[in-house]
């Protein structure tokens, strides 16, 4: 039985108790209403006196009074008895709702059970993409956006999360723990696991991995990792042992397990990287996923087939999962219409990440379904702040500037656009607070709600009506990024911007962005968290480390705005503090900073559609998705 179904039950269970509860609160109502008022005690004379002749009208009052009581009282009654049949039957109505739905969801788990014992374990699944990624090196820039095609398949992180992406210290390929005095950090590795070329996973292979990334291992210190960022916190790396490793902080750091063991970080094998050099691996990578790689013919065909030694089985507790599937086949579509006309072709299976219009010609089909998934982040467009002079025009940068940065945010019209172009259900941003989330306004004059007259205000009293720059926008990975873009583009050139959109090749531009090589601003995804994440602007910059224009943008020798120094202050207090509450304090301060200083034009958040033919079958492990799994599809035999 999904969870899905599991939580219908229970909210139908909750709202059937709340209706009893009602009945009954009606009930006392109407008894309390009948509960008489006493007098207070005279004791003056003329009070006395008054007495005397209200105690001679006393017979004929009381009679009346009577009266008036019997029949407020059977009025009362009626009305008491008009709400309980009223509650008693909305209850009923309820309950036969229920008994409906219950009998809908015996039907639907036991032919859940019946489709997936027909599973067909030997099958291909071929998914259409709209981005591949250039190198298939998951610790590389580029390499690091092949998430769908390649990453999720073939590499594996040592830690285990569970489904509402809480990083877990035992359950994965490694357990952690922080030392005493916090001085190192230790990782114990799962003993038996192989990569998929035999070689043990063991703290050796770990040490090396993380020299790699850091630029420390012998065999090529100038090698170039994304991850080195991530790793900085790492002081000496020490094997105590086959399965142990402990690594030294000269600082406590409380996101050592994300930034060691997270999402992010794929192992490696030693001594296949240095036999045959990283040019060999970029192409031909080995990992510990449940996949291997089989082969690659780039902006064609990824092909992988499951890794049959892999370390855990399908029903796993954490994000750790055998796959189902014999094969699975990325083939690059980079236009979203040639992924549908590959799917009505019968050429792929999913058609990965489509626009509501095009997933529109699929719904209501025999032949298709469409899988909807929330994701975790929201969109945002990243604004260069960090330098005092413009890296393009060499001239000073606007963006420095708090107006034009809060006439960018006044300017878009985020709530139009989810009504008109997309599916109407997407939450719009506040980020770096989640989507759904309520900022505080602090001394703003209000949220940055749409108002195109005092964007253009703010504009001409900082002297940048006609400020012209371009938007880079990595295609082929969000839905309908080419419907929505051009809508933000005007809306920002209507305010007095003159804003022109790169259409670039995620891949090569997400290469750019990780090695800070791209001057101007983008679109990305990395700008906050959805409203179904825990622990609200905390989870969003624990999640995501390069959360951002202050991240993205920044090189070591930027000049760093005021504001900005007090926001990064607050984020390395808070990466230090261990309790949970004081940490979550910390990163709020700096959400509220980052904010109120518009440092990013946060846009909204987009679910993810997928048009999948109706053997396929898909259970997403995570609350909240970063793009559908091909390890977790399921394809049935026909």
């Amino acid at each position: 039985m999904t969870r899905h179904w599991t939580q219908l039950r229970r909210s139908r269970l909750s709202r059937r108790s709340l209706l009893r509860a009602s009945a009954r609160a009606g009930v006392g109502a109407a008894g309390l209403a009948l509960v008489g008022c006493g007098g207070d005690d005279d004791d003056d004379q003329q009070q006395a006196v008054a007495q005397v002749q209200q105690e001679q009208d006393q017979p004929q009052q009381q009679a009346m009074q009577q009266q008036q009581q019997e029949a407020m009282q059977q009025q009362q009654q009626q009305q008491a008895m008009q709400q309980e049949q009223q509650a008693e039957q909305q209850v009923q109505q309820v309950e036969q709702q229920e008994q409906q739905q219950q009998e809908e969801l015996d039907r639907a788990t036991a032919q859940e059970e019946a489709e997936v014992s027909e599973v067909d374990l030997d099958a291909e699944i071929i998914v259409g993409y709209g981005s591949f990624p250039p190198t298939l090196d998951i610790t590389t820039a580029g390499g690091g956006g092949g998430q769908g095609a390649s990453n999720n398949l073939h590499f594996a992180a040592l830690s285990a999360y569970n489904s509402g992406r809480v990083i877990q210290p035992t359950g994965g390929f490694g357990d952690w723990e922080f030392a005493e005095d916090l001085t190192s950090f230790r990782w114990k590795i799962k003993e038996g696991v192989t990569f998929h070329n035999g070689e043990p996973l063991n703290a050796e292979a770990v040490q090396f991995y993380f020299e790699r990334i850091l630029g420390r291992a012998e065999y090529n210190p100038d090698f170039e990792s994304q991850l080195r960022a991530r790793a900085a916190w790492m002081g000496d790396i020490t094997v105590v042992d086959e399965y142990t490793l402990d690594i030294a902080m000269d600082t406590p750091f409380v996101d050592a397990p994300e930034q060691s063991g997270g999402i992010n970080f794929g192992l490696l094998p030693k001594q296949y990287i240095i036999d045959n050099g990283d040019d060999h691996f970029a192409n031909n990578p080995i990992g510990l996923g449940a996949y291997k790689f089989m082969s690659w013919v780039p902006d064609q065909e990824i092909r992988s087939e499951r890794f049959e030694e892999f370390a855990f089985d399908h029903d796993a507790p954490f994000q750790f999962k055998r796959g189902w599937a014999k094969h699975i086949t990325g083939r690059y579509f980079p236009e979203e219409q040639a992924r549908a006309a590959a799917l009505e072709a019968g050429e792929v299976d999913i058609a990965y990440r489509i626009s509501p219009d095009v997933a529109a010609q699929f719904e209501d089909r025999d032949d298709f379904k469409v899988i909807a998934l929330p994701d975790v982040r929201v969109m945002a467009i990243e604004l260069p702040v960090n330098q005092s002079l413009d890296p393009i025009t060499g001239e000073e940068n606007p963006w420095r500037d708090l107006r034009v940065r809060q006439a960018a945010n006044y300017a878009i019209d985020a709530d139009a656009i989810i009504d008109n172009l997309l599916t109407g259900t997407e939450e719009r941003a506040y980020s770096p607070f989640p989507a759904g989330y309520d900022p505080p306004i602090g001394d703003l004059p209000g949220q940055y709600n749409f108002d195109p007259d005092k964007a253009r205000a703010l504009l001409e009293e900082a002297g940048q009506i006609g400020f012209a720059f371009t938007i880079t926008l990595p295609t082929g990975l969000w839905t309908a990024d080419r419907i929505w873009m051009p809508a933000v583009q005007q809306m920002l050139n209507d305010v007095g911007f003159q804003v022109e959109v790169d259409y670039a090749d995620f891949g090569n531009a997400l290469a750019l962005m990780r090695n800070n090589e791209l001057p101007n601003p983008y679109i990305f995804n990395q700008a906050g968290v959805s409203s179904g994440a825990p622990l609200g602007p905390a989870f969003a910059y624990r999640l995501v480390t390069t959360i951002g224009a202050p991240y993205s943008h920044a090189q070591e020798t930027d000049d760093f705005l005021p504001e900005f120094q007090a926001f990064q202050a607050l984020i390395d207090e808070a990466n230090a503090e261990f309790d949970q509450q004081r940490a979550n304090d910390l990163y709020y301060e700096a959400s509220v900073i980052s904010y109120e200083n518009a440092f990013q034009v946060p846009l909204f958040g987009l679910p993810h559609l997928y048009a999948v033919r109706p053997e396929i079958l898909y259970n997403e492990f995570f609350g909240t998705s970063t793009g559908l799994n091909p390890i977790y599809v399921q394809k049935l035999k026909t």
